[in-house]
């Protein structure tokens, strides 16, 4: 009796040094992640109230990680002590009108004679891989939109950029101006949510979209004096936009293969704002069904292992991701159902 007695309080004492050491460990990562992402906070309650949503991330992505079917890695990143609010912030693209599908379909004629004259018309082939990052002056840096929900801001600007020394608006890609969107677009809501087809619609209307150093981006839309825009600063200018068919891999690829960069849609799972690398696949179908998250598709591939995919820029910064860009799955939490490009 008195062994059982023995080997139990060491093995107590076992468990109470496994549990200090495992808490001394994770305030020694919470210090090395705040002093890597500079987080400061107010108050040792919110430092507290942060630091129990950075374990939280840390067990969700220890427990995806763990699984050795899956097709890509999570990692901690700038969001991982961001409450899932805070997150859904980051997603600026409101639910779809409700006549959305009505103006999609009375626009078939102007999408199929776009498609037939500068797309499915052009005999270039498709190529089996494409990845216009190793295009000169087709791609800009990846950016960082904050807590800002102007997502599709980024977006648009991307469609753009993608097409501006192609067209000879310029000699070099300047990046474009998606604060000038954010607070000059007449139907949009700033920070809280924006249209792509809008931002591209209003474009037009307003003269062109002017650079980012003439007007850098702040992450809000409540500066003294409003919109800013200065037309003879215009960079380029466009003719509207162009929907893309709904739900069509075949016709969206050779889009980018013969076009450019296209803006698309996607509806995100707390998965992918902790993604690192590999191909982001809904394995634990928590997609939601909210096409809100606006995104550039700048290219695609095959992995010998894990099949097609499509190469994403996000605008959650270079340290978020495979550098700020991500690889999925085509068809994987909506994307491609929904893309648009810019008509010239």
């Amino acid at each position: 009796m008195k062994a059982i007695i023995l080997l139990s309080l060491v093995c107590l004492a076992n468990i109470v040094e496994l549990v200090q050491a495992n808490k001394h460990s994770n305030l020694h990562e919470w210090t090395h992640y705040k002093r890597q992402y500079g987080k400061i906070y107010e108050t040792p309650e919110e430092d507290a109230q942060r630091f129990s949503l950075f374990l939280a991330s840390k067990e969700f992505i220890r427990q995806h990680n763990a699984n050795d079917q899956a097709t890509f890695k999570m990692g901690l990143n700038h969001m991982s002590d961001w409450a899932p609010n805070e997150r859904v912030m980051l997603r600026g693209r409101v639910r779809r009108r409700p006549n959305e599908q009505t103006r999609l379909s009375s626009n078939e004629s102007k999408i199929d004679l776009f498609l037939e004259e500068e797309i499915l018309a052009n005999p270039a082939p498709v190529p089996v891989e494409l990845d216009w990052r190793r295009v000169h002056d087709r791609v800009s840096a990846v950016g960082q939109q904050g807590d800002c929900g102007s997502d599709w801001a980024f977006a648009a600007a991307g469609v753009l950029e993608g097409q501006q020394v192609v067209r000879k608006f310029s000699e070099k890609l300047i990046p474009l101006s998606k604060q000038q969107l954010v607070e000059c677009i007449n139907d949009g809501y700033g920070c809280i949510a924006g249209y792509l087809d809008d931002a591209l619609d209003d474009i037009v209307q307003m003269g062109g979209i002017m650079s980012e150093e003439d007007y850098p981006y702040v992450g809000f839309n409540e500066r003294a004096g409003g919109c800013a825009f200065n037309e003879s600063k215009s960079v380029m200018i466009n003719l509207g936009h162009i929907d893309l068919p709904l739900n069509n891999d075949k016709v969206l690829k050779e889009t980018v293969a013969k076009y450019g960069p296209v803006a698309t849609l996607i509806s995100p799972s707390d998965e992918l704002h902790h993604y690192r690398s590999g191909i982001f696949t809904d394995s634990s179908h928590l997609c939601r069904e909210d096409l809100d998250l606006a995104v550039l598709i700048v290219g695609y591939g095959t992995d010998p292992s894990d099949g097609d995919y499509w190469i994403v820029k996000n605008s959650w910064s270079s340290a978020w991701g495979e550098d700020g860009y991500f690889r999925i799955r085509p068809g994987t939490c909506g994307i491609g159902q929904e893309s648009y490009i810019a008509k010239f």
